[in-house]
């Protein structure tokens, strides 16, 4: 769900509206059911024809009476502001004088098309009684509660352009809303994940450039894919539309209750890693870094504290340094992180949902120890070690369906010694970095600053990483480590 470049955005902005897009109609495959209307409006760079076999798919599998417009015809094929209007108002036009009577039409998009569609519609909520979002997501700018129509999100496990981590969002948002799944807000509002989809499954043909190089490997047929989307679509539509039985409209709840649930086992890894990142006052898994440097017996553990602070930019972080106190026979340490999240202000797809990585100063072990105390401790410990652990933590998260995606198919982390800096200001400056070694593996390197218990002004007994976020490796797992692989 890439935006388009500015320069593309300020030529679409000088062109007159309608300069050429048409509507493919497809009429009713059904004579019987409630008559209703669904246009469709492609992605990026492709044909609006791509989209006749989901439609039809859809057509088959639904109770209705369904007419079907394909809007066609963008500039470069790039569904714009400036053109959707008059491109659902043509499709729609197409249908009336074809015969469809009633003024009940649902709009679906897929990928960009989503992203227009849903600034369209929350101008123009009496256009449509719902939107359907395949390979798509309300973004940032419209709340789910609040937007003005219903709203089918339905995207992939393999879907490479809009990673797992964005449904894992809109899915959080839904709970929120809704934990129990027992209000309207499940037929209004449901969040679907289709196992074994991708993103070029929802349109067919050639796939632009972008698609070919982000996308992940299909596991299904298009037929196969077409049905699974065309199931949930269907039972949307009913669930909201009027003119239905009641029998109709539960049986379609009940459907779309029961994929929520599947989307919830499905991402329920998300939910676990991405605490350990920040619970709202902390870094669990900086806390849990530190303690794991420290690797003090078990005899001392119930004498010692971690505490994790996390600041909000890096001049903070520069300003602070971890500390070792204690009082009476108990000892606290303090450790300092800061989370580097991409830039993302327009909640585009492509990002990272998890944080680039955990800056984070801490406390060696021998610092510690003077401290604590004399006891039977762990070897010590180094950031690769510490990155190490947190793509443990991911792939015992993860699901067996993509750790076994992951280990017959994936890309695999593998993790080099630390790059040792001698100066705070270099650790500092330094990240994270993921190399593709060309061998269907990607190195890991943490800088590391480690300094010795008789360093001046204030700087001994050190331990900066650059930490592996356990929620990035798991994003790495399900997404990053399957693309460009057959």
């Amino acid at each position: 769900m890439r935006f388009p470049v500015p320069a593309l955005v300020l030529l679409l902005c000088g062109l007159p509206h309608a300069l050429g897009t048409s509507c493919k109609l497809l009429r009713p495959t059904n004579t019987d059911g409630a008559e209703m209307g669904l246009i469709i409006v492609p992605g990026a760079y492709i044909k609006g024809t791509a989209y006749q076999p989901l439609a039809q798919t859809i057509q088959d599998l639904s109770p209705h009476k369904l007419w079907v417009g394909l809007t066609d015809g963008y500039v470069t094929d790039l569904p714009n502001p400036l053109e959707l209007s008059s491109a659902i108002q043509a499709c729609k036009q197409a249908i009336v004088q074809d015969g469809m009577k009633t003024d009940v039409f649902f709009i679906g998009a897929h990928s960009l098309g989503g992203t227009f569609l849903q600034m369209y519609l929350s101008d123009n909520p009496r256009q449509a009684k719902g939107m359907l979002l395949w390979g798509s997501y309300l973004t940032s700018s419209y709340p789910m509660s609040t937007f003005p129509v219903p709203v089918l999100t339905l995207n992939g496990d393999l879907d490479g352009l809009v990673r797992l981590g964005y449904s894992w969002k809109k899915y959080r948002e839904f709970v929120a809303m809704d934990g129990n799944f027992s209000t309207a807000y499940v037929y209004q509002k449901p969040v679907v994940v289709v196992p074994g989809l991708n993103h070029g499954h929802i349109a067919s043909g050639p796939m632009p450039s972008n698609v070919l190089n982000m996308d992940l490997p299909a596991e299904m047929t298009m037929e196969q894919a077409h049905r699974l989307i065309a199931n949930s679509s269907v039972n949307f539509m009913v669930a909201n539309s009027p003119n239905n039985t009641a029998a109709m409209q539960a049986a379609a709840v009940k459907h779309l209750r029961t994929q929520m649930n599947v989307t919830g086992r499905i991402l329920a890894p998300f939910d676990i890693v991405s605490a350990l990142d920040y619970d709202g006052k902390t870094s669990p898994w900086v806390t849990t870094a530190q303690q794991s440097i420290i690797g003090a017996p078990a005899a001392l553990q119930s004498k010692l504290t971690v505490k994790t602070k996390v600041v909000d930019n890096i001049l903070q972080l520069g300003d602070n340094k971890p500390k070792v106190e204690k009082e009476g026979d108990m000892v606290t340490v303090q450790t300092y992180t800061k989370l580097d999240y991409p830039l993302n202000p327009i909640d585009n797809s492509e990002p990272y949902v998890s944080t680039n990585m955990l800056s984070t100063k801490m406390k060696r072990q021998s610092a510690v120890v003077q401290e604590l105390g004399p006891g039977d401790y762990n070897s010590p410990i180094t950031c690769k070690d510490l990155n190490q652990m947190a793509f443990q933590i991911a792939s015992t998260a993860a699901s067996n369906t993509a750790m076994t995606r992951y280990q017959q198919k994936g890309h695999h982390l593998t993790f080099a010694d630390d790059e040792m800096k001698s100066t705070g200001s270099g650790w500092l400056s330094g990240g994270l970095t993921f190399e593709d070694q060309g061998d269907g593996t990607v190195k890991v390197t943490s800088p590391a600053l480690v300094t010795g218990l008789d360093a001046w002004f204030g700087f001994d007994g050190m331990h900066y990483c650059k930490l592996l976020s356990p929620f990035r490796a798991l994003e790495y797992i399900y997404t990053d480590s399957l693309r460009h692989v057959s």
